[in-house]
């Protein structure tokens, strides 16, 4: 919903100070808003009144997972009000919520001054040490507890989300005069609407209680979508474009000739198990559309290569072709990492995040799409995991022969928090949102080597570079669409592509929605990018806040400008180019 701010005297207060924000009176007549409930997998209806009073801040971040904490840490440490919003329990995104806490990285993430920024850095290193000072751990293998082949670095989700309160609790808990503080982080809400001054730029953002209904607004100068979806940006007036483009509009290489926006990447719904053979078991109950779900053919412990061919993984054995064992591919914690513990398998904890609970059958997000379809979509998906788990307890085919892995038991809250009842993730795995149309497009080529130099180490060097990424074009199927998993370049990440071509110039990306193509987010969506990208976001607010800069594509469009935020980035040991990092 959009309403428009008519106030003269508002609109001056903004412009003529950017330091202080201006609240737009409650819209008269507005109806009961319908939101989703992303976590309990439905529709919650707003109430009809406001809260009493309305928070302000310099910069409001919508979505607290990996890009939302990346750009709070960021525009909080240099000196802005910061409030955040988390539609979960949980923030961290990837690391928690969606139980994906062995990151997909690259090989020079680790080095100092590597292709991360330090915070980046810092949270793995907060990871590290909570393992390293368990009293009874093998020592090295703290670095990476589950001792998986995936990931550099592992952990349970609530040893992420303790690191990452960490690191956000200091900076954005902020106390009034008689020493109470103010409440800076709203997890279980909801962005409900927007308003907007006369100039178009966004005035206020209503936030839902998932758990009461109750609306609250917040008055904001800058609004970051750091959501799973971009539906801030969508909700802002903002240019979004969804699904794969045509090779006509980039000329990527791998892009189909016709458009197809129906193409949206298939989501996930991770689950946490645990290794056991003795005592009693739990059997995940078979889903009602089990056998339809059987028959779409990704239950199996196969795996589709494009340079190999059909890889049979085994569960406890490194089958020939395979990375490893099924069973250790992105496990969280092994048992062997720690002294007078039983010999792995025994007591693992192993995070399930393979084809067998990608849901590609429908999409959660589309052009139209309901709210009610959406928590459908989330339900069904949601069973569909289910039906992969109940798969491995009762169907997978044994190493030794045989089938069905009882030994495989799913966790709970009370096993491993950050989880729900039954060891599901309390967010999907969302792999494509919808991406702003930006001043510059960020496109498959940028991540191949130029044709006029076929020998190139990386991709093309913008002018104004905020950062290094490196992962694999990864494409995980909507229905009816070809897998996709090719490598890419090292490459860089544009200033241009967070900046709007149009509409208000207070909103900015800050997690997998920044101004690319499909192919080149299939890369840029992993989580050193995403927050790479949230970090930059928050950075930039804070620098045209701080300079009193009303659009901040003049930080781009001024060379002198360009440089300071530049030398802000580089300041915490931020690599912007390719070439600070390779020889």
């Amino acid at each position: 919903m959009r309403y428009t701010c008519p106030s003269l005297c508002l609109l001056l207060l903004f412009t003529m100070n950017l330091s202080s924000t201006a609240v737009a009176a409650p819209p008269e007549g507005d109806s009961p808003v319908r939101v989703l409930d992303v976590e309990k997998r439905r529709v919650v209806v707003a109430s009809e009144t406001l809260a009493d009073a309305g928070p302000s801040c310099d910069v409001l971040i919508l979505g607290g997972g990996t890009g939302g904490v990346a750009a709070a840490q960021a525009a909080a440490a240099r000196g802005v009000s910061v409030i955040l919003v988390e539609p979960t329990r949980s923030l961290g995104g990837q690391f928690t919520s969606q139980l994906v806490p062995a990151p997909d990285e690259n090989r020079y993430i680790e080095p100092y001054q590597g292709a991360s920024t330090t915070n980046y850095r810092n949270l793995r290193r907060r990871v590290r040490t909570h393992y390293r000072n368990l009293p009874d751990i093998k020592a090295g293998l703290e670095e990476s507890v589950g001792q998986c082949w995936v990931s550099r670095v592992s952990g349970t989700p609530d040893v992420w989300e303790k690191a990452i309160n960490e690191a956000l609790n200091p900076l954005i808990t902020i106390a009034t005069g008689d020493g109470r503080p103010i409440k800076r982080i709203y997890r279980r809400h909801q962005l409900a609407r927007m308003g907007f001054l006369a100039n178009g730029r966004v005035n206020y953002v209503d936030i839902v209680d998932l758990d009461s209904g109750k609306v609250t607004r917040i008055g904001a100068q800058f609004v970051l979508d750091a959501t799973e979806d971009g539906s801030a940006l969508e909700m802002a007036g903002c240019p979004t474009v969804l699904g794969q483009e045509a090779k006509s509009e980039f000329n990527e290489p791998r892009a189909p000739q016709e458009a197809r926006p129906d193409w949206v990447q298939s989501f996930t719904y991770c689950f946490l198990v645990r290794w056991q053979t003795k005592g009693e078991k739990k059997m995940i109950e078979k889903p009602a559309e089990y056998d339809y779900f059987r028959q779409v053919g990704e239950y199996t412990l196969n795996y589709e290569y494009i340079d190999r061919g059909t890889v049979p993984y085994q569960m406890l054995k490194k089958a020939p072709g395979a990375g490893g064992s099924f069973w250790t591919y992105r496990r969280l914690v092994a048992s062997s990492s720690f002294k007078n513990r039983p010999v792995s398998p025994e007591g693992d904890i192993a995070l399930i995040n393979w084809r067998g609970n990608d849901f590609h059958e429908q999409p959660y997000i589309g052009p139209g799409m309901s709210v009610d379809e959406q928590a459908f979509a989330l339900n069904r998906a949601r069973d569909f995991a289910k039906g992969f788990l109940y798969f491995l307890q009762n169907e997978a085919p044994r190493d030794e022969g045989g089938i069905g892995y009882p030994e495989i038991q799913p966790l709970n809250g009370t096993d491993v928090a950050g989880v729900d009842e039954e060891g599901f993730a309390l967010h999907p795995y969302i792999r494509e949102s919808r991406r702003l149309k930006a001043k510059f497009t960020l496109n498959e080529n940028h991540l191949l080597a130029p044709p006029t130099d076929k020998d190139a180490k990386w991709g093309e060097a913008f002018p104004d570079s905020v950062g290094c990424a490196l992962y694999a074009v990864d494409i995980h199927p909507a229905k009816g669409e070809p897998p996709l998993l090719v490598p890419a370049l090292p490459y860089h990440i544009p200033l241009g592509s967070f900046l709007t071509s149009s509409g208000p110039v207070n909103v900015l990306p800050a997690a997998k929605n920044i101004g690319a193509t499909r192919l080149a987010l299939a890369s840029a969506r992993m989580h050193p990018t995403e927050w790479l990208i949230g970090e930059t976001a928050g950075a930039l607010a804070a620098f045209c806040l701080r300079r009193n800069i009303a659009d901040p594509s003049a930080v781009r469009a001024d060379s002198h400008l360009l440089t300071l935020f530049q030398w802000d980035l580089r300041s915490g040991d931020y690599p912007l180019y390719w070439s600070d990092i390779l020889p």
